[in-house]
């Protein structure tokens, strides 16, 4: 009897391609708790990176300066820089206007745009004309941002290492409880990289000030290939540390380990697999500028729609003066032909201008008074600066904006944390073998879970009475 042909039914395309795990990231990153976690990690890395910069307001360093002269609030900075600025502040006006805000140029480079952001202090550290004053300002940066981000990033980290294997999450205040209580595990590993990297650069140091004597200058010649050893080492810890920091706030909340392990194992997963790793960073980086794209498009209908249904019942000089300001309009000026123009020849009897200076003159005073005037000779509408209330409103309108744009950016911040859980995972499973689903869960203190009693009859253990389990998402 011939065998009945077969149907395939189903394919496990997890089994077949596990890097789809990353798909993930975009639903993770998108919850309300990791966006607002974001924002709030985003905005206090400027609040202090601002005041530190305000405590240095005399210094020469030129790292310093450049800092100062920079918009340190990673939403507020130029468009060349970051996609998630003017968009927030235009008012388009058709569907082609609306991908155009979104689809700018600049929204390739988004994913490299934060981890530059975040990686500044550490990389300016080795500015060549950097200063004793312009270190340890770039030092206490460093360690302002680590705090902030033990905190911010590991609650980030572990609602994603719960959502991928799990498909449960904690609440953002358990999440924050539990950021808090392993805040050196987070925040120490990037610090014990750049100790180590002292370590050789004081060897290098003392070198150096030896090579001040003649005759000890033509001895460190001789001896240099040792400086290139000095140097691989340090180039081999900033590096690893460089591409695999984020893997490190991954391990302590997917393994609840220590620092060291953190460290251990973030340079262990560059070193070992990096095409691999370079693999999964790259379909990760297709996936944020993607549904950044998507997330910018909503924003950008969000405020088109919202401005739209405004105009309806405001007038247009409000309306572009103060809900959605417009730049003033040029001025059309009708020139008068070039032959009809008088020469420019001054006269040899009286020596004053020509008519063609009046008509100058005029030009000028119309161009320099655009911004006052009401209308312009023609008729078309010159939208004033608004006063009073007025200016007021537009500030209370432009602060509300400006928390779109934040949160925009929360999203961007918040799916690198996450794309970071999905690729430690992958990189785990790759090279220890450890299933995608398993992860460190503290069940007393995450979950509350109820508290068991001895019957004294049987003796048999049971849920106390009138005790309340919390649920899986740390809500209560």
């Amino acid at each position: 009897m011939a065998d009945q042909p077969s149907k395939i039914r189903d394919v496990a395309w997890s089994e077949l391609f596990p890097w789809l795990i990353l798909l993930r990231s975009i639903r993770i990153a998108l919850l309300a708790r990791v966006l607002i976690l974001g924002a709030i990690g985003l905005f206090a890395t400027w609040v202090g990176w601002r005041a530190i910069t305000d405590a240095f307001p005399e210094t020469t360093d030129p790292v310093v300066k450049a800092w100062s002269n920079t918009r340190l609030a990673f939403w507020e900075r130029p468009a060349d820089i970051s996609p998630t600025v003017a968009w927030v502040n235009t008012s388009p006006h058709s569907a082609m206007e609306i991908v155009d805000s979104a689809a700018n140029p600049t929204l390739f480079r988004a994913p490299l745009t934060i981890w530059l952001y975040l990686t500044r202090p550490f990389v300016e550290l080795f500015h060549p004309d950097l200063t004793v004053p312009g270190f340890v300002f770039l030092l206490i940066c460093v360690i302002w941002e680590l705090l902030v981000w033990g905190v911010v990033g590991g609650a980030i980290t572990r609602i994603a290492a719960l959502k991928f294997t799990r498909d449960e999450a904690p609440g953002p205040l358990a999440a924050l409880k539990h950021a808090l209580s392993k805040l050196p595990s987070y925040s120490l590993p990037p610090l014990i990289a750049m100790a180590g990297t002292a370590l050789f650069a004081v060897q290098l140091i003392v070198m150096g000030l030896f090579m001040r004597i003649g005759v000890l200058t033509f001895l460190a010649a001789l001896i240099w290939p040792f400086v290139f050893l000095l140097g691989l080492m340090m180039a081999v810890l900033l590096l690893g540390a460089y591409v695999g920091w984020p893997l490190m706030w991954a391990t302590v909340s997917v393994e609840g380990t220590d620092a060291f392990d953190a460290l251990s194992r973030s340079y262990a997963y560059t070193y070992h697999r990096p095409w691999k790793l370079l693999w999964y960073v790259v379909f990760a980086g297709f996936l944020a500028v993607t549904s950044m794209f998507v997330v910018k498009v909503f924003a950008s209908t969000a405020i088109a729609l919202g401005n739209w249904s405004i105009d309806w019942g405001l007038d247009e000089q409000t309306m572009h003066g103060v809900v959605s300001p417009r730049a003033p309009r040029e001025i059309a000026v009708t020139l008068p032909p070039v032959d009809s123009v008088p020469s420019l020849a001054v006269t040899e009897k009286t020596g004053a201008a020509s008519e063609t200076g009046a008509v100058a003159k005029d030009i000028a005073s119309k161009a320099a008074n655009v911004d006052t005037a009401a209308t312009t000779p023609a008729g078309v509408n010159v939208i004033q600066e608004p006063t009073g209330l007025l200016a007021l409103t537009k500030s209370t309108i432009a602060f509300w904006k400006s928390i779109v744009a934040v949160l925009v950016a929360g999203y961007q911040v918040g799916f690198l944390w996450v794309a970071a859980v999905g690729i430690y995972l992958l990189l785990r499973r790759d090279i220890d073998g450890v299933q995608l689903s398993e992860v460190f869960v503290d069940q007393t203190d995450e979950y509350g879970l109820p508290a068991l009693v001895d019957d004294p009859v049987t003796g048999v253990p049971e849920v106390a009475r009138n005790a309340a389990a919390v649920p899986a998402d740390g809500q209560g």
